[in-house]
């Protein structure tokens, strides 16, 4: 029976990279018929929140990510991770360090200065009986740490393939901090036992800590699971993902207006390889294959994601965008017209603006008035829309061609800006019978008053 589990840290909003994670997982165990266990790994007591809970598992339904048991939290099983400890010790998998951290810390600098890895040495491993007796008399406070065992660890991954560590890739890191509190390594090896987890899914950043959680799950008796661990997310400079590349956050992106299956859709098929782009989540999961993955870094091109966004706008039922936007359903017209140009929820949002409100951007007062445009020619629009409210564009340009020695190209785009109040926007013989005469009568007006067509020019 395969049992996968996603473990995020409450520490942040959901990031798109942790988020691919979670539908590899999810795919994976819906293609199998397994189970999805949502793990919250809160034992980083300084930066979890409730707030960052609520976030991740409201994001996670957004996105139609769904678990099978749980969200189980680290916090309440501390006693399980002690008992763990206490049973490492017993068997001598384990030992009390009692080092003080200024110690530990001045130890780390030196390793670094030398060009080392910061590595613990030992000094509390093998102390003889009596030293360790005395120390625990003086009620020296101790973290328990891992006995590693000078052995390599080698593993086939299911993405990157035959990963081997050489025997001192492991030192003794510590299991339980001063606090109680579990190490991360310590926390996700007995989770993964307890919870019988029979594959690992997670992002290539993790690879260093397999061989340490390998070796304690083989101390602890049992098998490890399979393990695999997918590309990480580049922005287009080929660095980490992170907020300088913009949005990289669910919220983010949910914010800006992007569809959830859209940006399903694009991270269950990035770093893939894959023959179509376009695909549900049903079909997701029954391609789903380790083997179609690339263990090369992954880039993250928001311009694609919203390459797939315009795709799924342009299909989707327009009664479903109505709700997601908020609107009434005599608005249909105008999210059919629209969703044919727009990028985003919050761009065709943005656009019916044009229907509702006479105003008239910076951009085109700028343009109406360096253009040669004059007052004359604004009236005798308003008059001619007011006279007959049922023109055509195309009668439109027909009786304004060439007044006020406006060029056909010129003349386009006036029209376009006292009509819609913008430069650019959806096709403008698609939404002009949609716009309210008056309302365009209304930003007329608004420019002769405020002198937008004036010849500046001299």
């Amino acid at each position: 029976m395969v049992r996968v589990r996603f473990a995020p840290s409450p520490t942040g909003h959901l990031h798109v990279g942790n988020t691919r994670t979670a539908l590899m997982n999810c795919l994976f165990a819906r293609k199998e018929r397994g189970t999805l266990v949502l793990r919250i790994e809160d034992t980083d007591v300084e930066r979890s929140t409730v707030d960052y809970e609520r976030s991740i598992l409201d994001d996670l339904e957004w996105l139609g990510i769904s678990w099978d048991e749980g969200p189980v939290r680290q916090t309440d099983r501390l006693a399980v991770y002690r008992a763990y400890a206490g049973g490492l010790l017993e068997r001598g998998h384990a030992y009390r360090c009692y080092c003080p951290e200024e110690e530990l810390e001045r130890k780390r600098k030196e390793a670094m200065r030398k060009g080392e890895p910061p590595r613990y040495d030992g000094t509390c491993r093998d102390l003889p009986p009596a030293a360790r007796e005395r120390i625990e008399g003086e009620g020296r406070p101790f973290v328990i740490r891992f006995r590693a065992s000078a052995k390599p660890v080698h593993w086939v991954d299911g993405i990157c393939g035959d990963l081997r560590f050489p025997h001192n890739a492991v030192d003794d890191f510590i299991l339980l901090k001063q606090s109680g509190v579990p190490s991360y390594n310590f926390a996700a090896a007995v989770d993964d036992v307890e919870m019988g987890i029979t594959h690992v899914f997670r992002g290539a950043d993790h690879v260093p800590n397999t061989p340490k959680q390998i070796m304690l799950i083989e101390a602890l008796g049992k098998i490890p699971p399979q393990y695999a661990h997918h590309s990480l997310l580049l922005g287009n400079d080929r660095k980490p993902l992170s907020k300088r590349h913009g949005a990289t956050s669910v919220r983010d992106f949910r914010e800006m207006g992007i569809l959830s299956a859209a940006l399903t859709n694009y991270l269950g098929v990035l770093g893939r390889s894959i023959p179509q782009e376009i695909i549900g989540e049903d079909e997701l999961a029954a391609t789903f294959s380790l083997s179609s993955f690339s263990p090369s870094d992954t880039i993250f091109d928001a311009d694609k994601l919203i390459w797939f966004n315009k795709e799924y706008l342009r299909s989707a039922d327009p009664g479903e965008i109505i709700k997601k936007l908020g609107l009434n359903a005599d608005c249909r017209d105008k999210v059919l017209v629209l969703r044919e140009n727009a990028s985003t929820l919050k761009e065709m949002k943005e656009h019916l603006r044009i229907f509702e409100d006479a105003a008239v951007s910076d951009e085109g007062r700028v343009y109406l008035s360096q253009v040669g445009s004059p007052d004359s020619f604004m009236r005798e629009l308003r008059t001619f829309l007011a006279e007959d409210s049922t023109t055509s564009l195309d009668e439109l340009m027909r009786v304004m061609e060439g007044k006020a020695g406006l060029k056909r190209k010129e003349l386009f785009m006036v029209l376009r800006i006292l009509f819609t109040g913008r430069k650019s926007g959806p096709p403008l013989k698609d939404i002009f019978p949609l716009i309210p005469k008056g309302i365009i009568i209304e930003r007329i007006d608004r420019c002769l008053t405020d002198g937008s067509g004036k010849n500046t020019r001299g």
